[in-house]
């Protein structure tokens, strides 16, 4: 049996979409035996390893865990053919005793994401006035941070949205996760995840939201109708919560429908902290003459009582932006000063111009959120272009757990992209926009 896997022993194993009917499996199985003939063609060892890894993965039913991404199979087959055998490198991966870890965590994360859609999802289908009311939950408590974590992940959420809540708490969103544990993951510095929602017109919905906050503690209510023009007023309701009850060190802001990069955000924080810790942050990616909406019909509108400028200071994206937390208590002052403005991201951004803090842009945040060709797409991107940023857009439901998984594994097994990186085809697609 083989434990260790090198450079030429390199098996990409990533996963793709559930639930796809038969038809769709017989055309997904003739693919994969594609790239498995491909496979068989570059490195017997990889095919080897690869027979290995499915046996570990015990891939059942429609479950199709480790079929070569979810972009085009023309992408997929040039990405498998590129890989060449280096007989020469030296360099060996982790122990499958590693890899065996990561997908019995991985098979147990898709077991529970799948329960959890099948019974308490389909409670907050909004269903007809004529059923039974719950049991209602009057009693609601802020949750507190214990012990006050490095780095504070504020999450928007929709109160509907809770398969996004779950498959984030599944992923990347917990610390505690098996996955996002070992000593492929030792930092000194910890973070916790809490999920930003409003009030909703339904006593159901609200009702079932709050029974959700009492079980997994990482939901903070705010009292305001939880839409798109109260964007801001979820933002500055988490500054509050944040200076009150937990106090990190840094807080990164971002939506349900983005994939945080955790481990690696982490790291990045870390190495920050210890060169630049006395320099306040305030990083993401930055928005340059944005030109202030007037009509009153755009869900972007702002009145000229709130701003006389045509144009928007620099602000960081709202899909993920991190700054320091010793910022709170001005940042908390100037919002008795600055006008509230529907555009959350924009508004932020006038609190930390208020303050006198720049944004400075990383290319590692949000690098492909305003690519504007469709081709450039994050579903049709090379999957090794998921490994390096630290905040993707897009990014929902299962899809979590699986790109989490992939990072992962393209993350601690760097040469499954080292080889593809460098071939042509994947100069077509910027690494940033």
């Amino acid at each position: 049996m083989v434990h260790n896997l090198s450079v030429g022993e390199d098996t990409i194993v990533i996963i793709t979409g559930v639930k796809d009917s038969l038809t769709h499996m017989g055309h997904k199985m003739n693919k994969y035996c594609t790239i498995r003939h491909l496979l068989m063609l570059t490195s017997l060892t990889g095919l080897l390893n690869l027979v290995y890894l499915m046996f570990l993965a015990d891939i059942k039913g429609n479950l199709e865990l480790y079929t070569l991404q979810r972009s085009s199979s023309s992408v997929l087959r040039r990405q498998i053919a590129s890989i060449q055998v280096d007989s020469d490198a030296k360099t060996a991966g982790p122990s499958l005793s590693y890899l065996e870890l990561l997908n019995l965590d991985l098979k147990d994360l898709v077991q529970r994401y799948m329960a959890s859609s099948e019974t308490v999802a389909k409670h907050y289908e909004l269903q007809g006035g004529h059923q039974q009311e719950q049991r209602l939950v009057n009693h609601y408590s802020p949750p507190r941070c214990l012990p006050a974590p490095f780095l504070l992940i504020m999450v928007h959420s929709s109160p509907v949205n809770f398969l996004d809540r779950e498959s984030i708490r599944l992923s990347w969103g917990r610390e505690d996760n098996p996955i996002n544990q070992g000593s492929w993951t030792s930092f000194e510095r910890s973070w916790k995840t809490m999920f930003l929602v409003g009030q909703t017109n339904n006593s159901k919905l609200n009702n079932l939201l709050r029974q959700e906050a009492q079980v997994y503690k990482d939901i903070v209510i705010g009292d305001f109708l939880d839409t798109y023009r109260n964007l801001s007023l979820k933002t500055l309701f988490g500054l509050q919560w944040s200076w009150q009850y937990c106090q990190p060190k840094y807080i990164l802001k971002t939506d349900e429908d983005c994939y945080v990069n955790v481990l690696s955000l982490v790291q990045w924080l870390q190495e920050y902290h210890v060169t630049n810790g006395s320099k306040p942050l305030y990083a993401g990616n930055i928005q340059r003459n944005m030109e202030v909406v007037r009509d009153k019909k755009d869900r972007y509108y702002v009145s000229i009582m709130d701003i006389d400028k045509h144009m928007y200071p620099p602000y960081a994206s709202g899909g993920g932006y991190v700054f320091s937390a010793s910022l709170l208590p001005k940042l908390l002052t100037a919002s008795h000063k600055v006008p509230i403005i529907p555009v959350e991201d924009a508004c932020f951004g006038l609190y930390m111009r208020h303050i006198g803090i720049k944004p400075v842009h990383n290319t590692r945040i949000l690098p492909f959120v305003f690519c504007d060709s469709t081709d450039t797409s994050l579903n049709e991107r090379p999957i090794c272009h998921l490994r390096d940023p630290l905040v993707l857009h897009g990014v929902s439901d299962i899809l979590q757990i699986q790109t989490h998984y992939n990072v992962l594994l393209m993350t601690f097994i760097p040469t499954i992209c080292s080889y593809v990186d460098n071939q042509s085809f994947t100069r077509n697609f910027q690494q940033s926009c």
